[in-house]
């Protein structure tokens, strides 16, 4: 065999091989069972990734955490919020919370690897602890438990600000009908410590308590020192029950008997109170407008919305209003509105007058009213 020859057996065999070493790359590749190329995922594996896939998993990894919230105790009948946290995914499957506790099973609804639902207790509950499961398809993933507590008959509360109620201040008045049995949504409130009955209207705000019927009046404010029964009356006007309540006016030596006044101050409302010398004298010209503002650091009780300011400049009694904007923080309670000068007055200078806690402080400024 010559050398030119030689070399060509040898290139082809070259080739061959390479073609050879190729093809078999390929099958590797395309072959189910080629584990050495791609390891067999397990079913940890498979759910690590549907755990990074917020778009949904079957079972989602980790350990997921379970709360079952209520008010201390839950009561027969009230609600309590289930929160399951710390999921790495939204199950794509439904996910379901039970207890005997509850009257049947609770779907979460989900949303950025979090499930929540409300659930309401069996009225028909015994007090005792109840175990909470909360599965997904099919599998318990979290537990807790609820501690449910004795049924409690229905009641009224009367809160007030003050240890002692104050002629004319407002009192909150919550009816507590969450009891077995008891279904009615029509209840008002009687006294003689009341302008005139008070319906009662469902307090949506209340979460727990479904149950829940507030209202809050004001006082008489011209009421007499006693002791006042409040009386709950149901549909057609039947008597539920009663709550007693102790009035007194403010004496001498009570932080509220003056409180603690200054005012009124006198601005132009376009320039604003906190780039105003707080005067109580304000040169304005007919037609103009001026802020009045009243701080009072212990405002007689109900006061609040009684406050006003009086002119013969002003084209009405102005009405003064509590300031909860932002800039009143720090400086509260205070009280502020906007009065307008009469245009048929002659120019001149015109008490400001606001008298608070029941006549017993009077204070006065001045606005000079100029032709323009």
């Amino acid at each position: 065999m010559n050398w030119s020859r030689l070399m060509g057996v040898l290139a082809a065999g070259l080739v061959l091989g390479g073609c050879s070493t190729s093809a078999s790359t390929t099958e590797a590749a395309q072959s189910p069972t080629a584990s050495a190329h791609h390891p067999h995922k397990t079913d940890a594996h498979h759910t690590a990734d549907h755990g990074n896939d917020k778009s949904g998993c079957t079972i989602p990894a980790g350990k997921p955490t379970l709360f079952v919230d209520s008010d201390s105790d839950a009561r027969p009948g009230q609600r309590v919020r289930i929160d399951l946290n710390d999921l790495k995914c939204n199950p794509a499957d439904p996910v379901v919370a039970r207890s005997s506790a509850f009257s049947g099973p609770v779907r979460l609804s989900c949303r950025d690897g979090s499930c929540e639902a409300t659930a309401s207790v069996l009225m028909t509950a015994k007090p005792r602890s109840y175990p909470v499961s909360v599965t997904i398809a099919g599998r318990t993933v979290a537990r807790d438990k609820i501690r449910v507590g004795r049924s409690r008959r229905p009641s009224l509360e009367l809160n007030q600000a003050e240890r002692v109620a104050r002629p004319g201040a407002s009192v909150w008045m919550v009816f507590d009908d969450l009891y077995p049995g008891e279904r009615g949504t029509h209840f008002t409130v009687r006294s003689a410590a009341l302008p005139r009955p008070v319906r009662l209207t469902h307090d949506a705000s209340e979460f727990y308590n479904p149950r829940t019927f507030a209202a809050r009046p004001a006082l008489k404010p011209g009421l007499a020192d006693g002791t006042y029964t409040f009386e709950v009356l149901g549909p057609h006007g039947r008597h539920l029950m009663e709550k007693r309540l102790t009035v007194r006016a403010s004496r001498p030596g009570d932080p509220d008997y003056l409180g603690k006044a200054y005012g009124p101050d006198l601005y132009d409302p376009g320039v604003g109170y906190a780039d105003s010398p707080h005067k109580h004298r304000l040169r304005v010209a007919r037609g103009g407008q001026v802020e009045v503002m009243w701080h009072d650091m212990t405002p007689d009780p109900g006061e609040e919305t009684r406050l006003t300011a009086t002119s013969p400049a002003f084209t009405h009694v102005l009405h003064l209003r509590s300031d909860d904007s932002k800039s009143a923080d720090g400086d509260n309670p205070r009280f502020v509105n906007t009065a307008t000068i009469r245009t048929d007055i002659k120019p001149g200078r015109y008490p400001v007058t606001v008298v608070a806690h029941h006549g017993r402080v009077k204070k006065v400024g001045y606005v000079i009213v100029t032709a323009r």
